[in-house]
Formats: structure tokens, sequence, C-alpha cells
């Protein structure tokens, strides 16, 4: 009950009528090589990521599905693996340059038998920077 109260509390006191956000859509890499290619309609996201670091050794594409708020972002993607990542943040503008500071949880698979004792390991959490990438000639 205590965080449905802070929710509420934060809610209230976040401003209001600040006009439409920024517009997500687009290329945007992180500091690993990650990409992610954004479409927006209205306060929804779809889309694909390509995480340029995986288990496997190579990239992996996943489809990506989210939601926008003014300047706030939240979206996750379903890996073919057996995993899903999910990310929340915000878009910063310093120096006219665009970013989207993040975090992230990713939770993958932990086979039945071992779910007693390993199931601490199957949830993952950092931090990604992406800033936008030009549009293609």
């Amino acid at each position: 009950m205590r965080h449905d109260r802070m929710l509420t509390r934060v809610a209230a006191a976040a401003p209001g009528g600040t006009g439409p956000g920024p517009d997500f859509s687009g290329r945007w890499r992180n500091e690993l090589g990650s990409t992610m290619e954004l479409a927006v309609q209205g306060g929804s996201i779809t889309g694909t990521y390509t995480s340029a670091v995986s288990s496997g050794g190579g990239p992996v594409t996943g489809a990506l599905a989210g939601h926008v708020n003014g300047d706030l972002i939240a979206f996750t993607v379903r890996w073919p693996a057996p995993a899903i990542t999910a990310w929340v943040g915000q878009l910063v503008v310093a120096g006219g340059a665009e970013a989207i500071e993040t975090l992230w949880q990713m939770t993958t698979n932990v086979a039945d038998a071992e779910e007693p004792t390993k199931l601490w390991q199957s949830v993952l959490a950092g931090a990604d920077r992406f800033v936008r990438e030009p549009p293609s000639p």
C-alpha cells in the first residue's frame, strides 16, 4: 500500500499541460552499439531492438513495444530466447544533442528444477544511454 501512496503523491506533484512531448521516432544507438528503431503513434511505441551483445556472441533482434508520456519512455523487448528486457527513462537534451537515459532489467528463464537455488540469477540490471542517429540519406 505504501507504494500506491507514493505514486499518488508523485502523480499529483507532476507538472501538467506542458504541451506535446518530443518525437522519439527514429533510430537510436547505445554505448555498446545496440540499436533500436522506434515508431511512435500517440503514446504508443513499436519497433525493433538489435542487441550488439548476446550470450550467443553475435547480434540478436527482438520486437519492441512501449509507451511515451511527454519526455518519459518505457519499453520492453521480447527476445527470441526465453528472455525479456524492460527499459524506463527520459529524453535529455544537452548541447543540442538528444539522448535517452535509461535503467533496464532483464529476466531470463531458469529451469524449473533449478528455481529453488538459481532464481536470483534470472534478473540482471543496468543502465543505457541512447543517442539519436541521423536519418539515412
